[in-house]
């Protein structure tokens, strides 16, 4: 049997200023702000209710008041850093799907730590229901079931995610090793030329050889254009299939 947790278990159903006595010193969004300070500079790994409680000048027990567990904490992290855009359609859908895609990947390279938070557990703060429901808007006149509406959209975040995820390990990893992307092809290069010599890879041969690899960007709007392709085709499937005979 599942679980349901109280309303008051859930940080956004909480009051956050007492109903009476003094004001009160901080504010969630405050310590939340400091937080993500430190996740952007030291990582997630870094950030603990002791380490924010130094960085204000205050005692730990004392934000324990206002965030009482970690998961609250990562909760209000995860809303003010995804934030709110508002974005209206402006007709054309697959233009206003990439300026969402675009979008979602400025917001999680801005906080390289927000994307492994995102795939781990659902958040329904204030900012990332606002944002469901703006993207929601852009896909409303299309034809489709909700249920495809989100399908679509879960679609282009969790490709996008997956993007910026490789993205950033591949730039950390030449920050370890002091080896950039095209110092690593040039000295792997060699070796590739061995294998190929072979005759046992003839296609991974056409691909080094007609590849030309871009940079974060030219690979992140090529991977886009081929996802929303393919959008574009279903849901024009989609649409047929919901469509009433009446309306035939």
């Amino acid at each position: 049997m599942a679980v349901v947790s109280e309303p008051e278990s859930i940080i956004w159903m909480r009051p956050e200023k007492p109903a009476r006595g003094p004001a009160p010193t901080y504010s969630r969004e405050r310590i939340a702000a400091v937080a993500i300070e430190i996740a952007g500079s030291e990582g997630i790994d870094a950030v603990s209710m002791r380490r924010i409680a130094n960085e204000l000048g205050t005692g730990a027990m004392t934000l324990y008041r206002y965030l009482p567990a970690k998961e609250d904490l990562y909760a209000v992290m995860i809303d003010q850093a995804v934030g709110f855009e508002p974005q209206e359609s402006t007709g054309d859908l697959r233009a206003d799907l990439a300026t969402l895609a675009r979008r979602h990947r400025q917001i999680l390279r801005r906080h390289p730590w927000l994307a492994l938070l995102l795939a781990s557990r659902p958040i329904i703060g204030p900012n990332v229901l606002r944002g469901m429901e703006r993207d929601l808007a852009l896909l409303g006149g299309c034809g489709l079931r909700i249920d495809e509406m989100l399908d679509v959209l879960n679609l282009i975040r969790h490709w996008v995610n997956g993007a910026v995820q490789a993205e950033l390990a591949e730039r950390a990893a030449a920050y370890r090793s002091g080896v950039d992307r095209r110092a690593w092809q040039q000295r792997m290069g060699p070796y590739l030329k061995t294998l190929l010599a072979t005759g046992e890879f003839p296609y991974l041969g056409q691909m080094i050889e007609a590849s030309e690899f871009g940079d974060a960007d030219e690979r992140f709007e090529n991977g886009l254009a081929i996802l929303l392709d393919g959008v574009e085709t279903r849901l024009s499937a989609m649409a047929g299939n919901n469509r009433s005979p009446s309306a035939e």
